[in-house]
């Protein structure tokens, strides 16, 4: 089965970090509501840095876009999310080889 991985790299807000565990999980509830979503991965700074990261494996990549593009748009869905994000080191899409 062909998919396409979406990466993304940020960083979080200082007063935003006890709370990263929770607005995962809404997350992960949020993106199973979109069609094609296959697995959903955060990963936390194994220190005491602000950078974390999100994994997301879809069906393709017109799945991944209409999420990116509801995210981008200011979807209200993902409004904590965002809010707790200072900034966005980067974000793209790949294909297995």
């Amino acid at each position: 089965m062909s998919h396409v991985l979406e990466l993304a790299i940020f960083t979080v807000k200082p007063e935003h970090l006890a709370q990263m565990p929770r607005l995962r999980d809404g997350l992960r509830e949020t993106l199973k509501a979109f069609p094609g979503l296959i697995e959903y991965r955060g990963y936390s700074p194994m220190n005491n840095e602000r950078t974390f990261v999100d994994l997301a494996k879809w069906q393709s990549y017109e799945y991944a876009a209409a999420v990116a593009k509801a995210f981008n748009e200011g979807d209200p869905r993902f409004a904590d999310y965002m809010d707790a994000i200072e900034s966005l080191t980067f974000m793209n899409h790949f294909l297995p080889e």
